[in-house]
This record gives structure tokens, C-alpha cells and sequence, in this order.
């Protein structure tokens, strides 16, 4: 008696079936949260045997991370955006109930101050850069000039008698008119004056620096202002900014980095970036480097058994699962190769 041959595509489409069925039930509950652990597990044992050179390509990674930092397009709803979320921050309540010293410890608030106020550092190397500017010394010459111009000639008490007033006026009327040179030099001569003094005046500024009396007395003082506000609550800031002010600050911050992403300093400090990290681990494994930057095995099947049930839940749930598993099972079985088999 002779057997009756099967359609091919009926076969193909009875194993599609039980494939589907069977990858379904890889995605639900405990069977899942096994298929990661063990799939993660298999991909970490071959990580020692990859080097990062074998795994990518540098400049491929320098032209990914230029795409991202420069070349990327920002929507315009970003300073809209940044607006919202300076109003969210102004006014957040738990900053009102938050004190400054529960977001900064003591201990780092002290290492902090005294970072700042230790011999040779950054307190001392700013103020003797911005003291020996001259830049900064004309500033505080024509500060005082200035203030010391408007004492003279409109604050002293001669100035409030008329005829003292006008009198003064017409001197520098006539130094203007008829002897400018003059007017200019005597100016000049007391900007001079303001130049001398302001830096013999700033000279004391070296002695205090190396003052070892003065450094303990800033201490303690910076350390005394830290007690007090440690207590303030987080929203005190209010009292120095406005809602209006922060916005604006966010967005000066957001036109810079629109400015900054462009320029070549950026580009190359992106290809050094990358170079760097290249050179000091690209004949290294990929286990190694994940060692390096303390990402193990267990923090990775932890996340992932954490987040990936429940997206499977989702596109289960919402039938993507099931018609992308069908969808690319089907070429499989429907292709010449697979029917010609089960046709043999």
C-alpha cells in the first residue's frame, strides 16, 4: 500500500506553528528570566578571549561619537524644554524641607574648604593670577579714580555752594577748551597715581597669602559660615535668583554647548577621548575592560532580569512578539531551500 506523500508547505507551515509556540513560552516568567541568565552567562565566558581592537573599529567610534556630540540635530522644543524643567526645580517642594547639609556632608564640605584654602592652591594661585593681571589693576585704578573724582567734585561739601560749583566748572571748562593737553596730562598723572597705589596696595595681598595666621583665621571664618548654612533649606537659593533668572541661565548654558559643539576644539578633544581609551585598553579583553569600569556579570543579568519580563510582557501582550517571531520564522520555512528538505 502505498503512502501518500505530505505537502511540503503544509510541513513548513505545521513547524513554523510549533516554533512559534515554542518561542512564545521562551518569553513568559521564569523560562525567560533562565534563557538571559544563561545567554549572558555563555556571552561573558568568550569575553576574555576578545580584545577591544577585535570588537570595534576606533575611528568608527570617533565618527559615532561626532555624530552624537556635533553633527546631531537638537529640536527646537530643547530651550522650551529646559524652561519647564527650571520651573519644576524653582519650585520643588522637598526643597524647601531639604537642608544643605543633607545633600553635602561635613566631611566633604571641610575637605572642600580646606582644598581651597591650602598653601600654594587654588585660592592662592587665582588671586595672585587675577592681582599681578594688568587688566585687573587698571580696573581697580579707574574704580578708585572714578569714585574718588565723583567725592571731589560733586559729594564734598564746597561742591554744594554755587559759586564753589561754578567756579570748579569753569576751570575745567577752560582746561578742555584751552589747554586740553593739560587736562589730558593731569588726568593721566593721577591715573598714574591710582596705578601705583592700587599696586602697592595689592602687594599686601602677597604677605596675607603667605601668612600663615591669615590662612587659619579664613579657615576658621569659611568653616564657621559652613555651620551656619548647612542648616538653610535648599530653597534659600530663591533669595539670590529669581524663576526668570535660572531659565535664563539654562538657556545661555544651552546657546553655549549650540556654539561649543562646534568648534574644532571639541572635535579634537573628542578624537583624543577615544584615542586615549583605545590606546590604554585595545589589546585588552572585554572582560577586562567591564572589570576596569566595574560592570560584572551579576549587574547585568540583575538589570536585565529586572526590565527585560516585563518588555516581554509588553510586546507579548501587544502581539509584536509573536508576529515578528512568525514573521521571520516563515522565510525560513517558506524558502526553496526548507521545502525542498521536507520534500526529499
Amino acid at each position: 500500500m502505498a503512502t501518500s506523500k505530505k505537502d511540503p508547505t503544509a510541513v513548513a507551515d505545521a513547524l513554523l506553528e510549533a516554533q512559534v509556540a515554542f518561542w512564545m513560552q521562551q518569553l513568559k516568567g521564569k523560562k525567560f528570566v533562565s534563557l538571559v541568565e544563561d545567554e549572558v552567562g555563555r556571552l561573558y565566558d568568550h569575553l576574555e578571549h576578545i580584545a577591544l581592537n577585535s570588537a570595534a573599529d576606533r575611528e568608527k567610534v570617533k565618527a559615532t561619537a561626532r555624530r552624537y556630540a556635533v553633527d546631531m540635530e537638537i529640536g527646537g522644543a530643547i530651550p522650551e524644554l529646559f524652561g519647564e524643567i527650571a520651573r519644576l526645580i524653582f519650585d520643588f517642594p522637598a526643597s524647601r524641607s531639604t537642608r544643605v547639609g543633607e545633600v553635602v556632608s561635613d566631611a566633604v564640605a571641610t575637605e572642600f574648604i580646606e582644598k581651597i584654602f591650602e598653601q600654594g592652591g587654588v585660592l592662592d594661585h587665582t588671586v595672585t593670577n587675577i592681582r599681578n593681571s594688568a587688566a585687573f589693576k587698571h580696573f581697580l585704578a579707574d574704580v578708585v579714580f572714578t569714585v574718588l573724582k565723583g567725592y571731589l567734585l560733586e559729594q564734598n561739601n564746597l561742591m554744594k555752594f554755587g559759586s564753589v560749583a561754578a567756579g570748579t566748572r569753569k576751570v575745567r571748562e577752560w582746561l578742555s577748551s584751552k589747554a586740553p593737553e593739560l587736562s589730558d596730562s593731569l588726568e593721566d598723572r593721577v591715573r598714574q597715581l591710582m596705578d601705583s597705589g592700587v599696586s602697592g596696595s595689592l602687594e599686601m595681598v602677597n604677605e596675607a597669602l603667605d601668612n600663615e595666621q591669615y590662612r587659619e583665621t579664613a579657615l576658621h571664618s569659611a568653616l564657621n559660615f559652613w555651620d551656619v548654612i548647612r542648616d538653610w533649606p535648599l530653597a534659600s537659593y530663591k533669595d539670590y535668583i529669581t524663576e526668570q533668572d535660572l531659565q535664563e541661565f539654562m538657556v545661555l548654558g544651552y546657546e553655549f554647548w549650540l556654539n561649543f559643539r562646534d568648534t574644532d576644539y571639541l572635535k579634537r578633544c573628542i578624537d583624543t577621548g577615544v584615542d586615549f581609551f583605545f590606546d590604554k585598553y585595545g589589546e585588552q579583553s572585554l572582560q577586562a575592560l567591564l572589570d576596569d569600569i566595574g560592570v560584572s556579570r551579576d549587574m547585568v543579568v540583575e538589570e536585565i532580569a529586572n526590565y527585560a519580563p516585563d518588555l516581554a510582557g509588553l510586546l507579548v501582550s501587544e502581539g509584536l512578539a509573536e508576529d515578528f517571531i512568525r514573521r521571520h520564522l516563515k522565510r525560513f520555512f517558506h524558502s526553496k531551500k526548507t521545502l525542498a528538505l521536507l520534500s526529499a
